[in-house]
């Protein structure tokens, strides 16, 4: 059985019938028979309610606040041995479930996995889109699957998993969920500054799996459509989230040792961010100052972990 989930995180929003993310999931092409569609109800006013939906679903209600918890509810509420993260303005392409299967059968020490994701602009991109792609959370890493662990030693791949498309696979759940029980508050202060300004609590569970032995993968048959809209191709949207996500991203690999910089100290930042904006010429226009507004990021995670540094503790494999 494949779970395929979804939720919302937009506590004040109200909510929009079923669009194309479970209208998609009704499309798919050789999905597993007995697969279920959890919507997580992360504190919607007035509660979510789907009368028409194209697929039978659940609807789970997470009060708690935050892509963490309700990250956590879909995993502890799913029943299948694979779990797939959609978000509400993802659109999966019709053989990904199929895909997904095939993959997590062909790479059973996988833990986590994510798969390409593509824009769906509704508004004509800038010429300078491609910078940002990554703020976007736009990815494809190309036509073949890849899969890592600690084990075959080296810097962590660029391509890690991230929170739109995250697979999980049912094995690592407990180990996941006994971390956030152990950390819940620490992971919500170093990975976590709101939603739409900034959170790596998703490479926060990728982490963690790889502490604990397992691999991570990449799947390039699971393909979403990620729904982008106006207000987010615009340079003072990426101004506010580029320097929180690098300042959180620092935080939490220091936290899970895969850091490979030392912190600095708080008082040596400003000037650092100072040398940082003629290293990377950051008048010259977006795609120099999107390097600017990383490097003031990383700059101030690697400040918080010297003035109050946070270790998880070993894994016991």
């Amino acid at each position: 059985m494949l779970p395929a989930q979804c939720h919302r995180a937009d506590a004040e929003s109200a909510p929009r019938p079923p669009g194309p993310g479970p209208q998609a999931l009704a499309a798919q092409r050789d999905a597993p028979a007995g697969w279920e569609l959890l919507v997580i109800d992360n504190g919607s006013t007035p509660p979510l309610a789907f009368p028409e939906a194209p697929v039978p679903l659940r609807v789970v209600v997470e009060p708690r606040p935050g892509l963490l918890h309700a990250r956590l509810a879909g995993l502890n509420h799913s029943r299948g041995d694979v779990i797939l993260f959609l978000d509400d303005d993802t659109i999966p392409h019709p053989g990904s479930l199929a895909s997904l299967v095939e993959f997590t059968r062909r790479h059973p020490r996988v833990g986590v996995a994510g798969g390409r994701i593509h824009p769906q602009f509704e508004a004509p991109p800038p010429p300078w889109i491609d910078a940002c792609a990554w703020a976007l959370a736009l990815r494809n890493w190309g036509d073949a699957p890849l899969s890592w662990s600690t084990a075959e030693g080296g810097a962590l791949p660029a391509w890690s998993p991230i929170g739109a498309g995250l697979v999980v696979r049912r094995d690592v759940v407990a180990t996941y969920a006994e971390h956030v029980a152990r950390h819940a508050a620490t992971i919500e202060r170093i990975s976590w500054h709101g939603q739409g300004v900034g959170g790596t609590e998703d490479k926060d569970l990728v982490l963690c799996v790889l502490r604990h032995g397992w691999a991570m993968g990449y799947v390039p048959g699971l393909v979403l459509e990620h729904v982008i809209p106006a207000g987010r191709l615009q340079p003072a949207y990426f101004e506010r989230l580029v320097p929180n996500l690098q300042r959180l991203w620092m935080q939490t690999l220091f936290a899970h040792g895969f850091n490979r910089r030392p912190t600095v100290p708080p008082w040596s930042v400003p000037f650092r961010v100072l040398k940082a904006w003629f290293v990377f010429r950051a008048w010259r226009g977006l795609r120099e100052r999107m390097d600017w507004w990383a490097a003031r990021g990383s700059l101030a995670g690697l400040a918080a972990m010297h003035r109050r540094p946070v270790r998880y503790p070993p894994a016991m494999c």
